[in-house]
């Protein structure tokens, strides 16, 4: 007797499930860990690996989901600048090269270079843990003579993990999953953001971050904890789109970047988030939308606080308890508070007389 069509469809379906959870999530528990050490890597992992030495990677690396990727102390993985024996990334716009001189185009910027995946590597890994040490850092950047581009190559991402005492430069985007925890490391020479979350609430603290051309944090969704890093050089500090659920924690950190220190595209979330005992240093800028909820509260603020033009605000905002550098309320209205509409008021129940106790980073 035949098997109707659907049927056949349907087990064959399911035989591919079942294959794909073998092949990804079982097989890699059952081979064991491979020792990888001073070699060149591209291609897909399938079983956990512990890295040391100096691993090169010279094309499209994907690792399965059950994997996992271990880095010893004082490792260094160069990705090659040119020449990816291993392209997974086919589309037309992917493997446009040169540089965009027009409108934005899928997220390429005008005065950014495309992605041109036949040159460029990505690099994605699923559970991803690196274990440098003040002593032996990590490093993780490209194979050109620095300080080299902040087009190197193009993505990293790891689904979950450790990042701690890691020196990573020359790429264009670093994305990173919920369950993850990057920690005293230093970020540098970085094309899009130097920290990418979405959706995902990963824990950021007591990094350096040198700058990036657009921004060092990238916040999308999620309720990340970002606390006692140091915002240095170009690009803005931390871009936020809360989305409706996000609520970022952001405190004692440091920010000492030349325009936008912090900005939130977008407002009209549930909750909101806290903005707490940071150091807005310099002429750095903090930037938000007018029915934003995030709360700002014993933050010491020396550059201007500026709403974001909407053309339809109303009502009102209070801020917490915050040092301006000025006890004179309404100095601080008219110098500090910038981009209020006609029909929108910012209100300062409390203005503190002195810088917060604590407030910045905190180093051991």
């Amino acid at each position: 007797m035949r098997l109707h069509w659907f049927l056949r469809l349907t087990l064959l379906l399911l035989f591919l499930v079942l294959l794909w959870i073998f092949v990804g999530f079982i097989l890699p528990r059952l081979l064991p860990v491979a020792s990888v050490s001073n070699t060149s890597k591209f291609g897909f992992i399938f079983r956990k690996e512990e890295w040391s030495g100096d691993i090169k990677i010279v094309g499209d690396l994907w690792a399965l989901p059950g994997t996992t990727v271990s880095v010893k102390p004082g490792s260094k993985i160069l990705v090659a600048k040119e020449g990816d024996n291993f392209n997974l990334h086919w589309l037309p716009w992917e493997l446009r090269s040169g540089l965009n001189t027009g409108t934005e185009s899928l997220g390429v910027k005008n005065g950014e270079l495309y992605f041109d995946e036949k040159q460029k590597i990505q690099v994605h890994l699923a559970k991803f843990f690196v274990w440098g040490t003040k002593e032996q850092p990590v490093e993780i950047r490209s194979d050109e003579t620095r300080p080299g581009s902040p087009y190197d190559f193009n993505v990293i991402k790891m689904d979950e993990g450790i990042i701690s005492h890691v020196v990573m430069s020359n790429y264009r985007k670093f994305l990173v999953g919920g369950n993850t925890t990057i920690r005293e490391s230093e970020f540098d020479v970085v094309g899009e953001c130097a920290v990418c979350t979405k959706y995902a609430s990963p824990s950021i603290f007591k990094n350096i971050f040198k700058g990036s051309l657009r921004t060092s944090i990238l916040v999308v969704g999620g309720s990340p904890k970002i606390n006692d890093n140091l915002f240095l050089g170009v690009g803005e500090g931390i871009t936020v789109d809360p989305k409706r659920f996000g609520a970022p924690i952001i405190y004692h950190n440091n920010f000492e970047v030349d325009g936008v220190a912090l900005r939130f595209l977008t407002g009209s979330e549930e909750v909101g988030g806290a903005v707490a005992l940071n150091d807005f240093a310099g002429p750095s800028a903090i930037t938000i939308p007018c029915d934003s909820r995030i709360k700002f509260v014993q933050n010491q603020i020396k550059g201007v606080f500026r709403l974001a033009p909407s053309g339809n605000c109303s009502g009102s905002m209070a801020l917490g308890p915050n040092y301006w550098l000025s006890a004179d309320r309404q100095a601080i209205l008219r110098e500090k508070i910038v981009g209020r509409e006609q029909r929108f008021e910012v209100l300062l129940p409390t203005v503190l007389q002195s810088s917060p106790s604590g407030v910045g980073r905190r180093i051991d």
